[in-house]
């Protein structure tokens, strides 16, 4: 995760522990590289995003790779002290991917706590064993993720179309699969899904169905842009990717963290929703952002949320219980009033009308 980066790293340098031993990333890249080099791993308190910037400062560390919620969670209680984080050299994510509006954030956060390093995230993807498959970091000048770096050694990865044929195009979406010596081949005791995400091709070579969707770039680098399942079919046919909308975000806007959704209505269609987190000290009345966001962004509904809820084991947004989360959305209606809107897996709809008034008051 740190490729591009002056990686010289000394004995004793403080890494600190914020994601567990349990799963790869926790194992590989915040325990045993660290301790291979020397560093000293401080592991408390581990998954708590509610104190991840105090434990960050007091701790004193050097590194630290957390997920993109922890950062955020950080942005959104605000800033420690100017020189709470100047210890930290690393400041890393990975796992999730992240807009541009939500880096930018969270690179000013930790300027702002006095650290004099940018932010920086990295992909990678299991079937392949487990390295990082590319590391962007902040552009100065554009405040985007687009300065990604080619492939580790010996890993390879190949993009291919819905059909399976390979994609040879640069900036082109398209299905990521990848390959390594040390590629897992399996899932335990579980042959089924064991064949859905791994084959082998006509040369022998196996080959990891990451699930994600990516694009290359002329350098050889690939930004991985979100999972293949984030989207939906409209009614021409065409697959919709959600995490586009989502990238789309303009960081002038109060939101801090949101979700894109799509959830079937009942004229056969999807509506697309936006489940937002907004930026804390925002004072503008919430009917105003709803028909503000809906038209800016081609939404059909809005639901607010204090948080998001994590995964218990990766600590990631729970993306399955959002795409589950079918009630308390609101959709713009006339001068006066909203919809209130319930959904549900079938496309089954309940509207009911409510002021803006009262929507402003909760």
């Amino acid at each position: 995760m740190h490729a591009g980066l002056d990686t010289q790293n000394y004995v004793g340098e403080r890494s600190f522990q914020s994601i567990p031993m349990t799963h790869m990333t926790g194992e590989r890249v915040c325990a045993l590289m660290p301790l291979a080099r020397g560093q000293t791993l401080v592991p408390r308190p581990i998954y708590n995003k509610k104190t991840f910037a105090r434990d960050l400062s007091m701790t004193r560390c050097n590194n630290v790779v957390a997920t993109a919620s922890f950062f955020l969670s950080a942005v959104k209680k605000g800033v420690i002290g100017p020189t709470a984080l100047a210890n930290v050299m690393r400041p890393a994510s990975g796992g999730e991917p992240v807009t541009k509006s939500a880096v930018y954030k969270i690179d000013k956060w930790l300027k702002e706590n006095g650290c004099k390093v940018r932010f920086s995230l990295g992909g990678g993807a299991s079937e392949e064993g487990g390295v990082t498959l590319v590391t962007y970091f902040m552009n100065e000048q554009t405040k985007t993720n687009e300065t990604g770096l080619p492939l580790e050694p010996h890993v390879h990865v190949r993009l291919v179309d819905d059909n399976g044929n390979i994609v040879t195009e640069n900036e082109v979406l398209a299905n990521l699969q990848a390959t390594s010596p040390a590629a897992a081949d399996r899932y335990l005791n579980n042959p089924e899904a064991t064949a859905a995400r791994w084959f082998v091709d006509e040369e022998g070579t196996k080959w990891g169905v990451t699930g994600d969707i990516a694009v290359r770039h002329e350098d050889g680098s690939y930004n991985i842009l979100g999972r293949a399942s984030d989207s939906y079919v409209n009614e021409k046919g065409e697959r919709v990717y959600l995490f586009m909308i989502e990238y789309s975000l303009d960081e002038n806007d109060p939101i801090l963290e949101w979700e894109i959704s799509a959830f079937k209505n009942d004229k056969g269609g999807h509506d697309v929703v936006g489940q937002i987190i907004l930026e804390r000290g925002c004072t503008t009345p919430k009917s105003e952002l709803i028909e503000f966001f809906c038209e800016k962004y081609k939404l059909n509904a809005i639901k607010f949320y204090t948080e998001f809820e994590l995964g218990e084991v990766t600590s990631k947004r729970d993306y399955i219980l959002l795409a589950h989360d079918y009630e308390g959305y609101y959709m713009p209606c006339d001068k006066e009033n909203l919809y209130f809107v319930n959904y549900s897996e079938d496309g089954t709809m309940t509207r009911q009308i409510v002021s803006k008034r009262e929507v402003d008051n909760t």
